[in-house]
């Protein structure tokens, strides 16, 4: 109980961070998601992406460079979507597929990823993108929600409902046979993100905090316990803006605080096909 009550007490300290005086509109610079749509009537986008490596919530599914893709259809304030990504060496390989409501101010949205990438779970080879066996599927049921508050600041919280978030027994590691895995961990992560924006630039600073609602003291998805597992800072620049052609950059850099691992990632919109603003 009071390790609950020590996570929900990190919850809220974050969302008492202090108020800055910048109020800016949001930027439709470079997007880790589909998000920026109006809602009115039909409306599709993709694009394609270089990134250096591929850094997830203080995570690292890949250290060699990747190209994505993603693209969606909005109806209403309904989305569908698709992201894909892989890296150069054929180390890490991905497809997720995106069920969204959507609004101006707030969002609900489920995400199914799953990842090919060999070696990151104890089952060897993956049995295939719709195998919904938790002791053997490589997917991840992700379930979010996003508010905006206020202009500047955002508030996500993510929840692992169903899947490879699940840790092999322990009767099984020690006898050297990691094949079966225990109890799903519901690993939970939280985040604060302030947006400043000015001209063609956006800075963003976050901090996200992890942990498991199956043993708040235990190991999470993101690392061997709970604790600030995702800060970051990062700067978006349009290094090309025409009427016909927009190439967006990214820089960013992201500390896992719990395993002590920084990354600094650059990343380029390649194509951007068409904007839902």
């Amino acid at each position: 109980m009071r390790l609950i009550v020590r996570h929900a007490v990190c919850t809220v300290l974050l969302l008492l961070v202090t108020q800055s005086s910048f109020a800016q509109n949001e930027s439709n610079l470079v997007q880790d998601s589909i998000i920026p749509f109006n809602d009115k009537g039909f409306a599709w986008d993709m694009s394609f992406a270089f990134k250096t490596m591929n850094v997830f919530r203080g995570l690292l599914p890949s250290r060699a460079p990747v190209l994505s893709t993603q693209a969606g259809f909005k109806e209403g304030s309904f989305v569908l979507g698709a992201y894909g990504g892989a890296s150069f060496n054929g180390g890490y390989t991905e497809t997720d597929l995106i069920l969204m409501y959507y609004r101006p101010k707030f969002y609900i949205r489920a995400d199914w990823y799953y990842n090919f990438t060999e070696g990151i779970t104890n089952i060897p080879t993956p049995s295939g993108f719709f195998d919904f066996r938790p002791d053997i599927t490589r997917g991840l049921l992700d379930f979010m929600v996003k508010v905006k508050p206020l202009k500047n600041f955002e508030l996500m919280s993510s929840t692992f409902l169903y899947g490879r978030d699940r840790p092999p027994l322990p009767e099984d590691d020690a006898a050297g046979i990691p094949l079966r895995r225990g109890e799903q961990r519901y690993s939970q992560y939280f985040k604060l993100q302030y947006n400043w924006v000015k001209d063609k630039f956006k800075i963003s600073a976050h901090a996200a905090y992890s942990f498991s609602w199956n043993d708040p003291s235990g190991e999470t998805f993101y690392a061997e316990n709970s604790g600030f597992t995702d800060l970051g800072v990062s700067f978006y620049r349009k290094i090309v803006d025409t009427k016909s052609i927009s190439i967006p950059f990214k820089a960013s850099l992201y500390w896992n605080a719990v395993s002590n691992k920084m990354y600094l990632v650059g990343s380029i919109l390649l194509v951007e096909i068409t904007q839902l603003k």
